[in-house]
C-alpha cells in the first residue's frame, strides 16, 4: 500500500574513538537502554514541567468532563516476524445512550492523510450520534463493524423508524511495530472495549490504539490531559500519537529532542495523530469547529509540523446540549456561550492538548514489535536534565 510509503534514513557520524573504547561505549549505551525500558513511566507534569498557566481537573484526563468514559483493549501476540502490537480505544461521550441523545461536535482536517469515518455526517448536522473510537490503520472495517453492531443491538429500530448512525472511526498505521495485515482485532475485542469504558484516570501511552504508536522517534501512543476554565467549564483533550520526528520535540518551549542522547531509531512509514477535545461548556457546532482548529495551535507547541502524508484530525465536542434524536419535535431549547467570551477556553484546549501529547511520549514503555523493531520510551532522566538545564524544572522538583 503506497498510503504512507515514504522512508527516512538517518546516520549518526562516525566514532573516533578506538574500538576498544567504542565497544565499551556501546555497551554503556545498551544497559541503560534496558534500564530505560525497565524504569517506571511517568506524566510530564509528575517530572516536575509544568505546561501553561491554568490547572488541570482531577484526573488531569478527557474523564475530567463529566460523563466522559473512556474503554481500552490492548492486544500483544508474538515475536519477531508477525508480531502483532495494537488494540482499540473508545470515548463514550456521556453516561446515556450517544444515539438516542445526540451531541453537539465539530471537526477540523488539519492534514488529511488519514482517516476517520462517519465525518460527512457529523459535519452536515452538528451532532456526535455515536461513540469515538481510535485503532490502527487496517482494523478500520472490523471496528466499524463491530460499532454498527453495538449501536443496532442497544437501538433495534436505528435505520428503519430512527435515522441512521455512522460510527466514528479514526486512524493511525502502527506498522513499524505491528503486523497490520493480520487484522487481530476482533468483535468481541471491540466490544470488550465499550464494556469496559470508565471515568477517572485513563492509562496512557503503549495500550488500547496507542499500542503499536511512535512518536517524535521514541513511543508514543495514548495521552491525555485537562484544564479547568474558572470553577465552571473544564477542557479535556486525549490523542493518539504517532507523529513527528525527534528533532522536531519540543516540551514548553524547549527543544529537548535536539538534546536527548542516544537511543538510535530506525524511522518507519510517515506518522499521524488522532486528537479528540471534550468540554462540558455550552458550545454550538461553529464554536467547537473554532475549538477543534485550537487543538492544532497545541500539537503545533510540541514541535510536530504536521507534514505530507500525516493523518492530523481533530474533533471536538461539548456534552451541555443533549439533543433528542426526535424528529417529531419542531423545536428544541439550547444555551450556549457568548462567542466573545470563549477565549478562555481557547487557552485551555492549547495547554490540555500539549501536554496531552507529551503525557502519550512520557508514559510510553519502550516496545519491540514486529521484524523485532524496537521503539524506545523517552529517556525521562535526560528529559528531566535538560528541563532543568532551561529552568523549567525547579531545585525544589529536581529529584
Amino acid at each position: 500500500m503506497n498510503r504512507r510509503n515514504f522512508m527516512k534514513s538517518t546516520f549518526i557520524g562516525f566514532s573516533l574513538l578506538p574500538p576498544r573504547i567504542l565497544r565499551k561505549d556501546m555497551l554503556n549505551n545498551a544497559q541503560k537502554e534496558n534500564l530505560y525500558s525497565a524504569a517506571p513511566r511517568r506524566r510530564i507534569r509528575e517530572l516536575g514541567v509544568k505546561i501553561g498557566t491554568l490547572e488541570p481537573g482531577p484526573y488531569n484526563a478527557i474523564t475530567d468532563v463529566e460523563g466522559v468514559r473512556v474503554g481500552q483493549t490492548t492486544i500483544i501476540k508474538g515475536k519477531g516476524k508477525g508480531a502483532v502490537r495494537t488494540g482499540v480505544t473508545v470515548i463514550l461521550p456521556h453516561r446515556g445512550n450517544i444515539y438516542e441523545e445526540n451531541l453537539f461536535a465539530s471537526y477540523f482536517n488539519l492534514n488529511g492523510w488519514g482517516e476517520m469515518t462517519g465525518i460527512a455526517t457529523l459535519e452536515n448536522t452538528g451532532k456526535l450520534k455515536t461513540p469515538i473510537f481510535l485503532t490502527g490503520t487496517y482494523n478500520v472495517g472490523i471496528v466499524y463493524d463491530a460499532a454498527v453492531e453495538y449501536l443496532s443491538k442497544i437501538n433495534p429500530t436505528m435505520g428503519e423508524a430512527d435515522e441512521m448512525a455512522n460510527p466514528i472511526v479514526a486512524e493511525c498505521f502502527d506498522d513499524f511495530l505491528s503486523d497490520t495485515q493480520s487484522r487481530q482485532i476482533s468483535e468481541k475485542d471491540v466490544f470488550r472495549t465499550i464494556e469496559k469504558a470508565k471515568s477517572g484516570p485513563v492509562a496512557e501511552g503503549a495500550v488500547g490504539g496507542g499500542t503499536g504508536m511512535t512518536s517524535f522517534g521514541f513511543k508514543g501512543g495514548i495521552g491525555t490531559s485537562s484544564r479547568k476554565v474558572t470553577d465552571k467549564y473544564t477542557v479535556g483533550v486525549l490523542v493518539m500519537a504517532n507523529t513527528a520526528s525527534r528533532a522536531q520535540l519540543r516540551i514548553d518551549g524547549v527543544p529537548v529532542g535536539k538534546e536527548i542522547k542516544g537511543f538510535e531509531y530506525k524511522y518507519g512509514k510517515t506518522k499521524s495523530i488522532i486528537l479528540v477535545a471534550a468540554t462540558d461548556a455550552p458550545l454550538l457546532p461553529f464554536q467547537l469547529k473554532k475549538i477543534a482548529k485550537r487543538v492544532a495551535m497545541g500539537l503545533a507547541q510540541t514541535g510536530a509540523i504536521s507534514h505530507s502524508e500525516s493523518g492530523d484530525i481533530i474533533l471536538a465536542f461539548s456534552t451541555a446540549n443533549k439533543i433528542p434524536n426526535n424528529k417529531s419535535s419542531s423545536f428544541q431549547n439550547l444555551k450556549t456561550i457568548n462567542d466573545f467570551w470563549i477565549t478562555p477556553l481557547y487557552q485551555a484546549t492549547v495547554e490540555a492538548t500539549q501536554e496531552a501529547v507529551i503525557n502519550a511520549l512520557t508514559s510510553a514503555t519502550t516496545t519491540v514489535g514486529r521484524d523485532n523493531n524496537t521503539a524506545y520510551g523517552i529517556p525521562l532522566d535526560q528529559v528531566k536534565k535538560i528541563m532543568k538545564k532551561y529552568l523549567r524544572i525547579g531545585e525544589e522538583n529536581h529529584e
